[in-house]
């Protein structure tokens, strides 16, 4: 009955209007609180009459509908002859039974109380009413109190559902006449918190058709278009409903909407009205487009949009240059009510070579419906009917008037994001069938992207939360650190689609230490006591995989995660043979100090140590390597006896005379970096912990042990700094370690040099054939301009390129974000330099041995010499290698690095 429409009474107060909800509410009949209609529509107040008071929105039949916690807008039209003084806006639910005693009203939402500073006669008022916090599902009531400066008041009230969808036919008001044989273009905005899963539009009268969408998976907000034909030569009415079904299968609805169809044909000079947004990142990369999404409208009794476009204008300032594009998209037949179009511009008018280069783009959309009339926009926020005009080139403006103005730094690289979501952790190249891996960490599986093509492909399943990957020495072959559990897959990249060798996941035991200590019992006996560790409470070990590396003896090395519970991480080996049943796992203990205790012995490598009966002696059991279940034992004997001996036997074991062991020395409390150089000599390793200070360690291939280790302090400047990236040469000669600087060092880990760096970023790797750098242990090494650089991402979207002998920098690459993680490189692709002059020289290890051929980037190898940009043996645009490097945007940035990049800041370029 309260949503029922009808002439009734009026109250004075509030108080008494509640009352008389209440008595109503069990009646059927008029709406004592609508305002009584007045002759010839005029206001209130006639002979001191009470105010006329209409809601306009919402409706108030028995399915307007609105989420719970949602706001209302409330829209009412009040009149009165003497004018109006106040209004005030309600929301209520009546709840309980009078008969019983327990009625209630609650306020469902917050009153607003608007007073008017002067009395007016004729108004619309509009405002939303916040829901309280009330979480019932149940109808309530809408009121709107009007009061005169008489003192008369008056009220109208509507029904909604609270605990429905919201919907919203966004481009229909009512009263519209369509012109038979068009199309009528209907939006539908439905929301509900719950989701919502159907929509549907009803339609009677002239057209009886029924348009239904299912929402799978349901949303919380969903916009639907439909399009509905009417027949040439219809007349008559046209009733429109729109209704939406939430998840508790809860009916919302938006209508009826009565509309006229008219056969008639009236002149059209009216032109339609639009307005476009744009959306762009700040940075543009030159793969990535403006999207332009436009939305217009014919007049009601207009003839249809016939068609929707653009024309954007890019202007360079540096060049005082102007290139103009246009677009559009045609609708046969033309389209009554609401347009959207979308468009996508890909990038233009830009200097490759000069990145990165500013654009100013002025974009202008526009509308021509079937008459002729066009409208442009140059993106007000309202709809707006500018007149149109035409550039010299013939392209579609405004009329004197400047399209909207944006300002984009076109920058270097390809951003390559996931398809199906998820982050990535890692990449690594394969170059010879270039593709690029990409370690999916929420996804438990590795993405395969076509570098060729610039697609994906069928990504490969491998074990829980992927972290590191790299490729296996024989290139067919990647390794991915699973950093959920503790293993590493295999992937065989042989097949036309990639998959893992289920048979060659390598399975990380639990690392177990020991110590034995020499006591004296209570009987004046001496007693050894075998303690294993970690022990529960003390410091623990993470066996999850975390980076990793491949050395030229087919060893991986690798880090582990700290994990949220407090285990440490480690660095550990995993030494393979093709006789090894399954490879054995070792964890570095070489890097820190170990504690000084004359009565006892710290042993390792081995599955278990145990005390003799009485404890007089030990005995040590190992295993054959790479054949777990073959085990032998040592004698009984002291510790350093026992151990001699089931060496002797086959087993490394290694022990400590006079130490225990020192877990936390031997763990790590951050992310650990790993790095191989390109000939697999050296393996680098950089703690990411600041308290206490990381470490940065190096691993030699060839005596299968750790060579040095140094706090980063002795190396960085600053003892808080982390580690964010580390990279080795092809053969070692020199590494680079990422802090808030870069930091240059051999491998007797001495700093050779350090390069500023803006803050932030992270990420660091030497030219893929940077070899032969001079050094104490290879001080017959030389300075190679063409290839002694590396590349350090920073904290202000850029790829610094620095000189590792003069250590400035060189060049600057700027990029779409900040690099995050590691950084790769790999030498060009064959045809990346295809119809380019692009010379060759060819690049020797510090043993002499050719390694590969780098682009000829300078006369005689001599830095102050660089080749010129054009006309010389090697042109700028010619590609030295290619970068890969993790961003926060959520993907993986390739870069192509042309000499001009690399040579950007030398001095002979300035």
């Amino acid at each position: 009955m309260l949503g029922h429409r009808a002439r009734g009474t009026t109250r004075t107060s509030l108080g008494l209007l509640f009352s008389g909800l209440m008595v109503l509410a069990a009646c059927d009949g008029e709406n004592l609180f609508t305002s009584p209609s007045l002759p010839g529509g005029s206001g209130g107040g006639l002979g001191g009459g009470a105010p006329s008071v209409q809601i306009e929105a919402p409706v108030g039949d028995s399915t307007s509908a609105k989420p719970i916690g949602d706001s209302v807008l409330v829209t009412a039209r009040i009149r009165d002859n003497t004018g109006i003084k106040t209004v005030q806006f309600d929301g209520f639910a009546f709840r309980g039974d009078e008969s019983l005693g327990t009625n209630e009203v609650v306020a469902r939402y917050e009153t607003k109380v608007v007073d008017l500073l002067a009395p007016v006669g004729d108004t619309v008022l509009s405002r939303f009413l916040v829901a309280t916090a009330d979480s019932t599902r149940e109808t309530a009531h809408l009121i709107v109190t009007a009061t005169d400066t008489l003192g008369n008041a008056a009220s109208d009230t509507v029904s909604i559902l609270i605990g429905g969808p919201d919907v919203q036919l966004l481009n229909l008001e009512g009263g519209e006449t369509i012109q038979s044989g068009r199309t009528l273009s209907l939006r539908v905005m439905a929301r509900d918190p719950g989701g919502v899963r159907s929509v549907e539009v009803i339609l009677g009268g002239v057209v009886s058709q029924t348009v239904s969408e299912a929402i799978n998976p349901v949303v919380d907000s969903v916009l639907v278009d439909v399009a509905v034909a009417i027949p040439a030569g219809a007349e008559g009415d046209l009733q429109v409903l729109a209704r939406a079904r939430n998840n508790l299968d809860i009916i919302g609805q938006a209508g009826p909407f009565n509309l006229r169809v008219s056969t008639s044909e009236a002149a059209d000079n009216t032109a339609p009205s639009l307005t476009f947004t744009q959306e762009s990142r700040a940075r543009l990369e030159i793969q990535d487009v403006l999207r332009i999404d436009l939305s217009g409208a014919d007049d009601n009794q207009g003839s249809g949009i016939a068609t929707a476009g653009y024309t954007v204008v890019g202007r360079s300032p540096t060049r005082g240059t102007t290139e103009v594009v246009t677009g559009q998209t045609a609708f046969n037949p033309p389209l009554t009510g609401n347009v959207a179009a979308t468009f996508e511009v890909p990038v233009f008018h830009v200097d490759q070579l000069s990145l990165p280069d500013t654009i100013a783009y002025e974009i202008t959309a526009w509308l021509v419906d079937s008459a002729g009339n066009c409208a442009a926009s140059t993106g007000a926020d309202e709809r707006e009917s500018l007149e149109c005009g035409t550039l010299a080139t013939g392209q579609t403006v405004a009329t004197d008037r400047t399209g909207l103005r944006i300002d984009r730094v076109i920058v270097d690289g390809q951003t390559v994001l996931l398809p199906t979501g998820g982050k990535i952790m890692d990449a690594a190249v394969d170059a010879p069938r270039q593709n690029l891996y990409l370690s999916n960490i929420e996804r438990d599986r590795v993405e395969v992207f076509d570098l060729e093509t610039s697609s994906f492909q069928q990504a490969v399943a491998v074990g829980s939360e992927p972290w590191g990957i790299t490729m296996d020495n024989g290139g067919d072959n990647l390794l991915v650190a699973n950093s959920g559990g503790t293993n590493i897959s295999s992937v065989d990249l042989t097949p036309a689609s990639p998959e893992e060798d289920v048979t060659g996941r390598i399975l990380t035991p639990d690392v177990v230490f020991f110590d034995v200590l020499l006591n004296e019992d209570e009987n004046g006996a001496d007693r050894y006591i075998v303690t294993f560790l970690p022990q529960v409470g003390g410091p623990a070990f993470s066996d999850r995989p975390q980076y990793l590396a491949v050395d030229g003896n087919n060893r991986i090395l690798y880090s582990t995660r700290t994990t949220e519970i407090g285990d440490l991480g480690t660095i550990r080996r995993a030494i393979r043979q093709q006789s090894f049943l399954q490879p054995e796992i070792r964890v570095f203990y070489e890097h820190t100090e170990h504690t000084e205790n004359e009565n006892a012995t710290a042993i390792g490598n081995v599955d278990a140590v145990t005390a003799t009966s009485g404890g007089s002696a030990v005995i040590i059991t190992d295993h054959v390597l790479g054949e777990p279940g073959n085990t032998f034992v040592s004698a009984a004997a002291d510790p350093s006896s026992a151990a001699l001996n089931i060496q002797g036997q086959g087993s490394d074991v290694v022990w400590l005379p006079g130490r225990l062991w020192n877990l936390p020395g031997i763990g790590f409390r951050d992310t650990t970096y790993v790095a191989a150089s390109g000939d697999g000599d050296w393996v680098v390793f950089g703690e990411g912990a600041a308290n206490p200070i990381g470490r940065i360690i190096m691993y030699e291939s060839a005596q299968d042990a750790l060579s040095d280790a140094i706090p980063v302090s002795d190396i960085l400047v600053n003892a808080a700094e982390t580690v964010r990236g580390v990279g080795l040469n092809y053969d070692g000669t020199l590494g680079v370690a990422r802090g808030d600087l870069a930091y240059f060092f051999t491998t007797d880990l001495r700093l050779q040099g350090t390069a500023d760096l803006p803050s932030g970023g992270a990420g660091a790797v030497l030219h893929p054939l940077h070899a032969n750098a001079v050094s104490l242990a290879n001080q017959a090494g030389q300075y190679r301009p063409d290839t002694h650089i590396a590349f350090v991402g920073t904290g202000e979207g850029t790829v610094d390129i620095i000189d590792t002998f003069h250590f400035f920098r060189s060049g600057r690459i700027f990029i779409r974000g900040n690099v995050v993680g590691p950084l790769k490189a790999v030498l060009p692709f064959p045809g990346d330099n295809a119809g380019l002059t692009c010379s060759t020289i060819q690049v020797t290890d510090e043993d002499g041995a050719a390694i590969g051929t780098a682009l000829d980037m300078f006369a005689g190898d001599d830095f102050q010499s660089p080749h010129p940009a054009q006309g010389g043996p090697t042109e700028d645009a010619c590609i030295a290698l290619k970068l890969f490097g993790v961003t926060d945007t959520g993907g993986v940035v390739v870069i192509n690095v042309r000499k001009g990049d690399i040579l950007r800041d030398h001095p002979a370029r300035q």
